[in-house]
């Protein structure tokens, strides 16, 4: 009925297919799909919910996911769900010589992918926090949690126990700037 890729980390529908248990008869069938995946969903009632839940790219972005396009913001998760690498760093973005890529202007999402992408390790995500930035720490901490979600996953604890304890410190030795 409908050509769809889905947007929502998971989407559920119904199916009417041939019985295996009584031939001639039809059974209903429930579907599960994950974000990004390209279906074809044949019940009314199930693709009325999913537009309403806004739970598919719009037309006009799935042809351009289907070419390899992504939309602004789902380039890393769309090009993971679909197999695919994008370069280690978002458009527009150069490595500096014998100083790696530049990922303090990364978003937490950003960050994420990298951190899956690249496969830090525990000290390596840690490192990438101003130990001194409480924002910037938060951040990390943000990015370790959607790299768990894009490794179905928990944070992992080595991660988040040191960058809890930063933001501790942090909060401690910046938390008296005023001037009396």
């Amino acid at each position: 009925m409908s050509k769809v890729i889905i947007k929502h980390r998971l989407f559920t529908w119904f199916e009417d297919v041939d019985s295996h248990v009584e031939p001639g008869t039809q059974s209903r069938v429930e579907r599960i799909a994950h974000y990004g995946d390209d279906v074809d969903i044949t019940d009314k009632k199930s693709l009325e919910r999913g537009k309403e839940l806004d739970a598919f790219f719009t037309d006009e972005e799935a042809k351009g996911i289907r070419k390899g396009e992504y939309p602004q913001g789902h380039e890393a998760l769309l090009a993971q769900a679909q197999g695919k690498q994008l370069p280690s760093l978002p458009a527009g973005q150069a490595e500096v010589e014998d100083e790696g890529p530049q990922t303090s202007t990364l978003s937490s999402t950003e960050l994420g992918a990298y951190i899956v992408e690249h496969k830090l390790n525990v000290d390596d995500t840690v490192a990438l926090a101003d130990a001194s930035n409480p924002d910037d720490i938060q951040r990390v901490w943000d990015a370790e949690e959607h790299a768990a979600r894009l490794r179905e996953n928990d944070p992992r604890a080595g991660v988040t126990n040191k960058l809890d304890a930063m933001l501790a410190a942090a909060s401690q030795g910046g938390g008296n700037d005023d001037d009396d």
